[in-house]
Formats: structure tokens, C-alpha cells, sequence
């Protein structure tokens, strides 16, 4: 049996540069890493991290500057067929490039050396990263990391306490809301059924989750959620099929001091943060200064014909109620009346300006009379024709102004989202599955933000998101959050700035701020020097594309307790419960182990209705045939150095 996995990462970004790091970190596992750069930066970034990773991995690590599309190449690598010799490594293949063709190539090149490879490849689209997947048939997972990334984006908008979320259950989750999403705007009818929900991991003393004073039995109650984790300690955990609860932990009343780590729907413990209670409606008389403010700036807008045409009504409606008020004898009031009948073309008949005109002649004062009407009445069409076109044109620029122009945003407890693009339109459509109000700006958006905007279900402003008076548009000050998901790591660093400055300069207090900073070293220069947090998508995807090289099952990994001695790291992983019920397997170079493992929820569907998530805690009795499980195992158990 083999003891050893080969795995073949193709790609030349910091993608693949941590991805390699991720994988060398488990002991039984060698890494090669195949590309060639053309651009003279890049061929220098690349030199320089093969040269560190090749140090700390002298033995583990192997790199061919090479073009990874031809087959030649891949067998330099280490990949063989299967009856080339008795004993191979376990044999994965890990296409991460930027380029989704590419990707796609060199998976079906190395299926064509060795069909028993595992394949992991990175494709943009989810939905055709599923198509693939089932297309390969077996051990094979598309990842999109842009769409990986968005659900801890969206999460720590509305809770700035969660370091990692996802949607439950995950592939079916995704490629089901990006489907939704296109069937929008084709205006296809998608049914009531919704995308399972958000979940998310949460960490916060016992007092700030409010649940001081309870045990884990009536704190989980309480929250509506799992807890994982206590002070470093699970109180539940399994070691294969076993149950071995920590039933001391489990009883004791938690401290206000106590650090906790919560993992459930988001939607239900984000309820649970206080600090959003910060984030109040203005006061009546804020709000009716701004209405008055905002009429007057629309007065000072008006097209100065619009003024002039307005003015001479005026004029010649009040002097055509004078002349008839003396001409055909009425009072003003009657005279108003007549005039007003008259120019909007009404006529009810109860006021003529000559009664006889049809069997008898007109004298000079009843011609005149006449003349006088006509005018007003041709007055009237003219004028109110102009007022038409001009309420028309109003109302279309509004429509226009909302849809896609700067106008400023009124919302309270609104999350601002700089960026819709890949990345940006998921976090969006997580928002609005939270229940929040999302305030989008955007430079060039897409049909899909056109119709959301149309039918009032986001705020959408088209500009660009570094200009200070596009934020300013936002209303920043009375914002819950703001999101910075371009593709520019400057871009987004620029916003948080702007926006943190209005709000110290409007109400004296810092803005919750989720940026996505690719680049890892500037995050964390930009949290040394400016003290924003921030999250990249390389770092949330890297650990899961390189725990889905050997187990398809992998949903992520993180540390809990970061940057304290408590601190552990975790895999996340979610399978699917056949027929014999199995607990989590244990990895190949380790046969007949049984695993340590936190049981977290599984996805149980009823008949034809919605499947429902439901919490569990041990695996006998709690996990059924049918459902999909997911856990977290703790990594230090297959430390070698540990004694594992």
C-alpha cells in the first residue's frame, strides 16, 4: 500500500506559492511544482519562492521551470502509469493557474498518463467546474476561489467576530446560486426554494456571545448554533465511531471571560454581536433638513426655460382671470375657475364666454371675448404640454439616477459593497439573504445589479469607489459595514480610507471594514501601519485547495484561537453518509487510525420538501445513511513530531 503522495501543483501566483506551503506542511507528502513565467517580474517572484521553499523542503519539494502542457513535462514530474512499476506514491494533480483552459488541459493530460489520479483544478465559473466534475466521473474536484471566498466576506460584514464561513451544504449551494442568478435576469421562474443558508465560525468571549453563566447544553440553546471550542478545549469530540464527550466541560457554567468558539448559521448568531447596535436612524429632524435640502438643491437644478415658461403661466393665468372676472361679469373665484377649465381643456359648458354665438351676431365685446378664450386655450395646451415632456423627463432621469447615477444613499444599518464583480456579486446576494440592506457601487455593472436595482432590492450607485464623494453618497457614517471587493488591492485599501475618514470626521468612530487584499504581505502591512484587518482570497482558498489534493472532502482549514497559546488548526471536511454509515476515514499512509473528529451539523433532506441543517454532537444515532456531514479534525493529531 502506499505510504507517499505525489502531488503535481501547476500554476505561477500566490495561489499556488501558498498551496505548495499548505501541503508541505503535512509529513508523507513531496511537491512538485511546474511553470514557467515569461514576464520578468513574475519569473523573479517565482524564483525567489522556489528558492525559499526548496530550502525549508530540500527533500519534499522539486520545481521544473517548464511548460506545464506537455505531457513530457508532467512525467518529469514524477507521474507515471499505473503498470510502469508494483509500488507508486498516491499520485494528485493540483491546476491552479489563472487561465480556467489551461487548468482543464493539464488535468486531462495527467488522466491520460495515469487515470487513477486525483485531480483538484481551479475554474472560475462554479457551474462549469461542476460540469467538469461530473464529466471526470471520479476523484476529481473544481474549486472557484473567488466564489470560496465571498461567503467569509459577506459573514464578517455582519459579524466582525467570524474568521471563515460557508454555505451549507457546499458544491450543490454554490452552483445553485450561481444558476439562480442567471435565471434572473432570463427572467426564468426559479421556484421558492432558496440556496441552503450561510454558516460561519465565530470567536468571542462568553460574555460578548451573552451566554456568561450557562453550560454548553443551554448556551447552543440559547445561540441556536454549535459550540466547538472552549478556551482551546472541544467539548465534543470523536475518535472514529466513538463518543468521547468531555461531559465535565459540557456541565460547567461558562465565564464572562471565557473565549468561545460558535459555529452555526450566521443569520442567527449575528444577532448576538452588540456592536452593531451602533448603527442607528437619524433623528426626525436630521432627516427632514435632508428632505429640505435635498428640494432645494433639485429647485437650483430647474432648466431655466422650465423657470421662464413657469413664470409667464403664472403671468398670463392670472391676467386672463382678471379680464373675465370683468368681461363675463364673474367673481374671482368663478373666474379662476373658467380660466383653469379653459387652459387645461376641460370645458364643463356651466361657463360660456357667449351663449348665443350659433343664431345671433356677435358685437365687438363678445368677438373679443372669444378671442381671449381661444388664446387661453391655446395657451394652455402649450403650456401644459411643457410641463408633460418636462415631468416625463424628470421622472425617467430619476429612474435612470437610481438605477445607475450618484444620488445620495438615506439607509441606516446598510453594508456598503465596493465592487461587483465575481467575487462582489456573490457577497452581495449573501448580504441579501441575511436580511441586510446592500448599497452597491460599482463602475461598470452588469445586467444582473440592473435588475436587482430595478426592483428596489439593492441601492446601486455607478462610479468609481476610490472618489471621496462617491462614498460620501453612501452615507458611511450611518453604515453597519463596507465591503472592498475589487480587483485592485490599492483600490480597496483607498475606500476603507476615505470611508474612515468621513466617519471620524461626521460622528467620531471607526467604520467596520472587510477589505480583500490579495497580496499577503501588504495585508499585513496594512494592518501594522493603518490597523484594518483584512482578508484574501489566496488565504482562504489555499489551505482548502491543498486539503482537496488528497480528500475530496476538505472544506477548509484555520486556526482557531489565533496568536494565543491556545491556538490549534483545523480541517473542515463534508461527505456524504451512504449506505454503511461510516465515520470519517483515516488518510491512507495511516490505515485502520481512528480519527479524531468535532461532529458539526448535517444536511438531512425530507422526502421531496427543503432539507433542513441540524446540529449534532456524537456520531452513533446523530448521523444517518442519506445525510451530509460535516466536521472539523484537528491537524495536530498527525503531527509526527507529536508522536501522532
Amino acid at each position: 500500500m502506499a505510504t507517499e503522495t505525489l502531488i503535481i501543483v501547476v500554476g505561477g501566483d500566490y495561489l499556488a506559492y501558498e498551496i505548495c506551503r499548505e501541503i508541505l506542511k503535512t509529513a508523507g507528502q513531496r511537491v512538485a511544482l511546474i511553470w514557467k513565467h515569461e514576464e520578468e517580474r513574475a519569473a523573479r517572484l517565482l524564483a525567489q519562492t522556489v528558492a525559499q521553499l526548496s530550502n525549508e523542503h530540500p527533500d519534499t519539494f522539486a520545481f521544473l521551470n517548464e511548460d506545464p502542457a506537455d505531457q513530457a513535462n508532467l512525467r518529469l514530474a514524477g507521474l507515471e502509469p499505473p503498470e510502469a512499476s508494483s509500488v507508486q506514491p498516491n499520485y494528485c494533480i493540483v491546476a491552479v493557474s489563472q487561465d480556467d483552459r489551461l487548468n482543464l488541459r493539464v488535468a486531462l493530460l495527467a488522466r491520460d498518463i495515469n487515470e487513477r489520479i486525483r485531480v483538484t483544478i481551479r475554474q472560475f465559473n462554479p457551474v462549469l467546474g461542476h460540469k467538469i466534475q461530473e464529466g471526470l466521473k471520479y476523484n476529481c474536484t473544481a474549486i472557484s476561489p473567488a466564489a470560496h471566498a465571498a461567503a467569509t466576506y459577506a459573514a464578517s460584514a455582519v459579524d466582525p467576530s467570524c474568521f471563515y464561513a460557508l454555505p451549507f451544504p457546499t458544491l450543490e449551494t454554490l452552483v445553485a446560486r450561481v444558476v439562480h442568478r442567471r435565471g434572473r435576469v432570463l427572467g426564468e421562474q426559479q421556484g421558492n426554494d432558496s440556496p441552503a443558508g450561510l454558516f460561519g465560525f465565530c470567536e468571542r468571549t462568553a460574555d460578548e456571545f451573552g451566554i456568561a453563566g450557562l453550560n454548553v447544553v443551554e448556551a447552543e440553546a440559547h445561540l441556536r448554533a454549535r459550540i466547538v471550542a472552549i478556551d482551546g478545549h472541544t467539548p465534543y469530540l470523536c475518535h472514529g465511531d466513538e463518543d468521547h464527550a468531555d461531559e465535565t466541560l459540557i456541565g460547567t457554567a461558562l465565564d464572562a471571560s471565557t473565549r468561545v468558539v460558535v459555529f452555526g448559521p450566521i443569520a442567527a448568531i449575528k444577532r448576538t454581536w452588540r456592536r452593531a447596535e451602533r448603527t442607528h436612524r437619524r433623528p426626525l429632524a436630521q432627516r427632514l433638513r435632508q428632505t429640505v435640502r435635498a428640494v432645494r438643491v433639485s429647485l437650483r437644478r430647474v432648466e431655466p426655460m422650465l423657470r421662464n415658461v413657469f413664470i409667464a403661466s403664472f403671468v398670463l393665468f392670472a391676467c386672463f382671470s382678471v379680464f373675465f372676472t370683468f368681461a363675463l361679469h364673474l367673481n374671482p373665484i368663478e373666474a379662476i375657475y373658467f380660466v383653469l377649465t379653459t387652459m387645461t381643456t376641460v370645458g364643463y359648458g356651466d361657463i360660456t364666454p357667449c351663449r348665443n354665438c350659433a343664431t345671433q351676431a356677435m358685437n365687438p365685446h363678445e368677438v373679443i371675448v372669444l378671442l381671449v378664450g381661444m388664446a387661453t386655450m391655446l395657451a394652455g395646451v402649450s403650456i401644459f404640454a411643457v410641463f408633460t415632456a418636462t415631468i416625463t423627463a424628470a421622472l425617467n432621469a430619476a429612474t435612470v439616477r437610481r438605477l445607475r447615477g450618484l444620488r445620495r444613499v438615506t439607509r441606516s444599518g446598510h453594508v456598503i459593497v465596493c465592487g461587483a464583480g465575481n467575487v462582489g456579486s456573490l457577497v452581495i446576494d449573501y448580504l441579501r439573504e441575511l436580511g441586510e440592506d446592500v448599497v452597491v457601487v460599482e463602475r461598470s455593472p452588469d445586467a444582473i445589479l440592473m435588475e436587482l436595482a430595478r426592483d428596489r432590492k439593492i441601492d446601486l450607485l455607478t462610479g468609481d469607489a476610490t472618489n471621496d464623494d462617491t462614498i460620501a453618497y453612501c452615507s458611511p457614517e450611518h453604515a453597519k459595514a463596507l465591503v472592498g471587493v475589487t480587483n485592485s488591492d490599492t483600490a480597496n485599501l483607498e475606500v476603507a480610507l476615505g470611508a474612515r475618514t468621513r466617519m471620524r470626521e461626521r460622528v467620531n468612530a471607526d467604520l467596520h471594514v472587510v477589505l480583500r487584499i490579495d497580496d499577503l504581505a501588504f495585508g499585513a502591512s496594512i494592518k501594522r501601519h493603518f490597523g484594518i484587518a483584512s482578508f484574501s482570497t489566496t488565504e482562504l482558498t489555499a489551505p482548502t485547495i491543498a486539503g482537496l489534493a488528497r480528500f475530496e472532502s476538505t472544506r477548509g482549514r484555520f486556526d482557531i484561537f489565533r496568536g494565543t497559546e491556545l491556538e490549534r488548526t483545523f480541517q473542515l471536511a463534508e461527505r456524504f453518509q451512504g449506505a454503511e454509515n461510516a465515520p470519517p476515514p483515516a488518510p491512507p499512509e495511516r490505515p485502520g487510525y481512528k480519527v479524531r473528529w468535532v461532529p458539526l451539523y448535517v444536511w438531512r433532506e425530507h422526502g421531496t420538501a427543503k432539507g433542513v441543517a441540524v446540529p449534532v454532537h456524537k456520531f452513533q444515532g446523530d448521523a444517518r445513511p442519506g445525510d451530509r456531514l460535516l466536521f472539523m479534525v484537528p491537524l495536530d493529531q498527525f503531527d509526527t513530531s507529536a508522536g501522532g
